[in-house]
């Protein structure tokens, strides 16, 4: 039998789908699956899809990312989806495919690295200013 290369994403779904008040019935029909579908889900018995791990993240209400990259964690990236399209499709998607925080969620990253900085007793340097986004 081949290596199971979802087990560390099936073993993961079984710990947190576990966690949950949910019973496996009603994680079947928040899925949209058979009952007993979920448990074969899980051991193997039945092949992992696309549509599964979007339930899940629905379901969990996670970033389905967050499951892809218990897969591939090694994966090396050298680009992103939008340095793929063309110009005027990149326009259009931008904003769904950002990954910059707020201003205000930076600025709160940067009072936490100022206060641990502190308590450590490092002094702080001026920040280099970060590269200008295409």
């Amino acid at each position: 039998m081949a290596q199971d290369e979802f087990l560390p994403l099936r073993e993961t779904l079984q710990e947190v789908l576990a966690a949950t008040p949910m019973t496996a019935r009603d994680i079947e029909d928040r899925l949209g699956i058979g009952h007993g579908m979920l448990r074969r889900l899980l051991d193997g018995s039945v092949e992992l899809r696309l549509h599964h791990l979007t339930g899940f993240a629905r379901l969990l209400e996670i970033d389905p990312r967050e499951l892809l990259a218990l897969e591939s964690p090694e994966w090396t990236v050298r680009y992103r989806l939008i340095d793929w399209m063309s110009p005027q499709r990149r326009q259009k998607m931008a904003p769904a495919l950002q990954t910059n925080h707020s201003e205000e969620t930076a600025a709160t990253i940067r009072a936490i690295v100022r206060e641990e900085l502190a308590h450590h007793g490092l002094k702080q340097e001026k920040a280099p200013s970060a590269p200008k986004r295409r």
